[in-house]
Parts: C-alpha cells; sequence; structure tokens
C-alpha cells in the first residue's frame, strides 16, 4: 500500500488540502510499519453544538491488516493535536503488531487461570425492584469480523491493537466463543460458555 491509497474522509466539516498534507506527512513516517496493509482510511468528523458553536474534532485512523485491525481514535479541540497524537499512538500499536504477528503462532505465552473459589463476598441490597417497564437502549454501533480460532494471548493482543476494553472471538482450545476483557485491577479476565446439555 502507498500513500497514494490512504482513504482520507471528512464527515461535517470542509475538506482543507492543508489537513490532508499534514496527515500524510505524519503517517508517512511510518510506512514501514503499515506497508503491509491491505486498507488504510482516515476519518475526520467536527462536533457542533445546537447552538452552532464548534466544539470538538475527532480523527479515526483504521488500518487493516493481513492477521489483524488496528484502529485509533483521538477527539480533542485541535485539530493538529489530534493528528500528532493519533499518529504517534498508530505507530505504537504498529510496532506491537509487527513484534507480536509472528511470536504468537504455536506459542501460548500466558496462563489463564481458574477462579478461586474463596472470593470475597459481596453484600447484595435485596431490595425488590419493578424493572418491567424497562427498555435497554442498544448502541447503533455493530461490528462484524470474520476472525479465525484464536488463542486467549492473541485475542489480548488483538483487542489492545484495536483499542477495546472486551474482545469476542472463537478460542483454538475448546472452539467455542469466548471472551477476553480487561479489568479495574489491570489484568485480564476470560468468559468461556459451560458445557451444558439442553
Amino acid at each position: 500500500m502507498t500513500l497514494e491509497q490512504i482513504q482520507i474522509t471528512f464527515v461535517g466539516m470542509e475538506p482543507t488540502e492543508a489537513i490532508k498534507k499534514y496527515v500524510l506527512e505524519k503517517i508517512g513516517k511510518y510506512e514501514r510499519l503499515w506497508r503491509e496493509s491491505t486498507r488504510l482510511e482516515v476519518y475526520f468528523k467536527e462536533f457542533i453544538n445546537s447552538k452552532g458553536v464548534k466544539n470538538d474534532f475527532r480523527v479515526d485512523i483504521n488500518v487493516v491488516l493481513p492477521k489483524s485491525n488496528v484502529r485509533v481514535e483521538v477527539t480533542g479541540e485541535n485539530m493538529y493535536a489530534n493528528i500528532d497524537e493519533a499518529s504517534d499512538t498508530l505507530a505504537r500499536r504498529l510496532k506491537r503488531y509487527t513484534e507480536k504477528n509472528t511470536y504468537w503462532e504455536g506459542v501460548k505465552p500466558w496462563k489463564v487461570l481458574e477462579a478461586d473459589a474463596n472470593l470475597k463476598s459481596v453484600e447484595v441490597d435485596e431490595t425488590e425492584d419493578d424493572y418491567s417497564d424497562y427498555i435497554p437502549t442498544i448502541a447503533v454501533r455493530k461490528k462484524i469480523e470474520d476472525v479465525g480460532p484464536l488463542e486467549e494471548g492473541e485475542a489480548i493482543e488483538r483487542m489492545e491493537l484495536l483499542g477495546y476494553d472486551q474482545f469476542l472471538f472463537r478460542s483454538k482450545s475448546t472452539g467455542k466463543i469466548s471472551m477476553i476483557y480487561k479489568r479495574e485491577q489491570g489484568d485480564y479476565g476470560l468468559i468461556e460458555p459451560a458445557d451444558s446439555e439442553v
């Protein structure tokens, strides 16, 4: 992929050559890291409040690589500062991808620990609430990705590269759909479906 093939899209704002040139210059510095990508997209969006006052700018950079996707999103008041921060974050994530790309083949470096039976009990308020009128709101963001089976470590890396707090994947060892999530303590959790007969 070359610099000319990068797709730059402006949403809610006028496209300017200065911003295009600046983002291509910043991303171009790391061309060796994204050269093998199949698609690189940059989205710019301007947020305007109800009074017509310009508030924030958002920069989204999506890089589609052969075995993964890398995504960066930065929001702030200064478009050029957002581009700087997004390109630096993208470079860090792409470096991590290139370092770990060959490492995960056949290697299972992380061990999934079983939950301890002596977990601290949490007191639950047992007041009865009526939730019959409650209708949950569902976000309008839907993602469908075709991802092959992954080890737990690979799923954590993919989650970190995408900047998510949780990641749904098919486990290579069990063949089941599982979810890895980042815990508040800084470590990771794994949720797997139980083996039950229906």
